[in-house]
This record gives C-alpha cells, structure tokens and sequence, in this order.
C-alpha cells in the first residue's frame, strides 16, 4: 500500500502538485454562502429496537436495586433469598399461563412494558396468595411497590 507522501500516481493522470494542494484546500473549506454545508447532519436516531435494550437495562437496574435495597426475604421452611427468587418464580408461572411477561434479555424483541406489567403482577401474586397461603412472602406486595417506585424513579416505561 503506498502511503501519500510517496504516492505518484497523480503524476500518471496529469494533476499537479499545485491542482492538489488547491483541491484539497477547496475540499476543507465550505461555501459560506451555502447554509446547507454548514449545518450539521450529526445526529442520533434511536430505533424501537434500541428504545428497548435501554428500557430493558433500566427496568434490570431499577431491579437490582430493589431486591438490594429490599434485602434477604426468610420463609416458613427456613427457605429464602433476595426478592429475585419469588419475583422469577411469579414469572415462570404468568408464562406458563400463557400472560405475555416482559424479560431482562436485552435483545429488543420481548414485551418491554415493565410499569404496567408490576400491577398485573401484583394483583396476580394476591390472587395466588389466596389460594396458595405460603407460597410467596407476605412483603411481595410491598416489594412489587418499590420496584414501581424504582422504574419511575429510572424513568423506565
């Protein structure tokens, strides 16, 4: 590969030294009178697709804070973890019973609703409480209401 300062192929075609120099020279410096090369075509357009990753990572940080901040949930049978546990357990159920759930894989294409979906998480976990006494912790609902708080305060949808 020739690098520019030992490149002749502009002599071959006839151009100058002076007729580059001028070119590039032309090719640094804008019309002033043509507005249209001096605005700036530099932007970011955000896809549906990436919307979704950066909801997704805010919906996952907004989690993780809540199970920390929540801390070690004990059960009846000496059992117990951080809220993951029962929030993932709740999920796998709504899946099985076919209720679309929103995911922490980031890959843009799962429902994303986060904040409408910890309501209907909530009321689902309340229904399931009554008919299963001990399966969840009693706190689940105040966890699912700190978790809300956090996407808000996340701005997460």
């Amino acid at each position: 590969m020739y690098k520019i300062y030992n490149n002749n192929y502009h002599k071959k075609l006839n151009i100058t030294e002076n007729d580059l120099v001028k070119q590039t020279i032309l090719n640094r410096i804008p019309n002033k009178n043509d507005i249209k090369d001096l605005t700036s075509i530099d932007g970011i357009e955000i896809n549906e697709i990436n919307e979704n990753i950066i909801n997704t990572k805010k919906a996952y940080d907004a989690f993780k804070d809540s199970c920390s901040e929540f801390g070690y949930v004990g059960t009846l049978g000496d059992n117990g973890g951080d809220m993951s546990l029962y929030y993932n357990r709740i999920l796998s159920i709504m899946k099985n019973e076919g209720i679309d759930v929103p995911s922490f894989i980031p890959d843009g294409t799962n429902n994303r609703n986060f904040l409408p979906f910890i309501d209907k998480m909530k009321d689902y976990a309340k229904d399931l409480s009554l008919t299963n006494p001990n399966f969840l912790p009693d706190c689940f609902s105040e966890f699912c209401d700190l978790y809300k708080e956090k996407l808000v305060q996340y701005d997460c949808k």
